[in-house]
């Protein structure tokens, strides 16, 4: 599990500032693409596009990957009601 320290506390995936989410938990080129042509498609907002990917970041520490999984930012879409 991803422990974020932000000004000496511990900070959730919910809370932690993006461009802090993104420098520890970056996506690979091929997520990033599939997310932005999913966003597209379905006219999903930047801001729902950051919570998938904070909501993905918590499945993935749940399933025990240190990385973002593609199998957690389609359960991420799907239950953020994207799919």
């Amino acid at each position: 599990m991803i422990v974020i320290f932000l000004h000496g506390q511990e900070i959730c995936n919910a809370r932690v500032p993006y461009e802090v989410l993104l420098r520890t938990s970056p996506l690979p080129a091929g997520q990033q693409v599939d997310l932005q042509k999913l966003s597209f498609k379905k006219g999903l907002s930047n801001r729902t596009q950051i919570k998938i990917i904070r909501l993905a970041r918590t499945i993935s520490d749940l399933q025990g990957c240190s990385r973002i999984t593609d199998q957690s930012i389609w359960a991420a879409v799907k239950w953020n009601g994207g799919a």
